[in-house]
């Protein structure tokens, strides 16, 4: 048997109490308790912003859990309102650790964006609804890509779909502002 100077190590899976999804800042983890075993990771993270003001979001992950607004005024969560939804839900989630939930393929990807873009979508009205980069904080998870992937989605989307999303100058000068167009009125 021939030694080689070069030998590769297996690859270690990453771990979920270090792991940061592309595009996100993890700023806080809070482990959940499953009995003997070890709970679900929660993360506090914010994520690449539009908006000069940084928001930040809940995510577990062992079960579903996603908080990014408050639920009492619908204000975006400051990191210390988000650090008290995932201590809560760390608490109270039973979920095990299920390990780093695996990247999307591009297609799944695209579907994601698409998704949230016609959740923003406006019924009863014929204004459109301006989008910004933190709409996208509660799939940061899931999605696994930076703000460029989702910007370039919805420049895609301009060109492919103009009834559902349109694209403008943004006012500084710099860039572009999105809009999602509402659902046409029913006659």
């Amino acid at each position: 048997m021939a030694l080689s100077l070069f030998t590769r190590r297996p690859a270690v899976p990453p771990d979920t109490t270090t792991w940061i999804p592309a595009g996100t800042t993890v700023v806080q983890r809070y482990r959940g308790a499953a009995g003997e075993r070890d709970g679900a990771i929660v993360l506090v993270y914010s994520a690449d912003g539009d908006q000069g003001s940084a928001s930040f979001a809940a995510a577990c992950l062992g079960c579903t859990y996603r908080v990014t607004r408050n639920r009492h005024d619908s204000a975006w969560l400051s990191e210390n309102q988000a650090a008290d939804f995932a201590n809560t839900h760390a608490a109270s989630c039973r979920a095990l650790d299920r390990g780093i939930p695996a990247p999307p393929s591009d297609d799944q990807a695209v579907k994601i964006v698409r998704d949230r873009l016609y959740g923003l979508r406006p019924y009863g009205t014929t204004s459109p609804e301006y989008v910004f980069l933190r709409a996208f904080h509660a799939d940061r998870v899931a999605l696994q890509r930076p703000a460029g992937f989702i910007n370039e989605m919805m420049l895609q989307l301009t060109k492919s779909e103009p009834d559902f999303l349109t694209a403008q100058p943004h006012s500084s000068g710099h860039g572009l502002q999105f809009l999602v167009q509402p659902h046409p009125l029913k006659d």
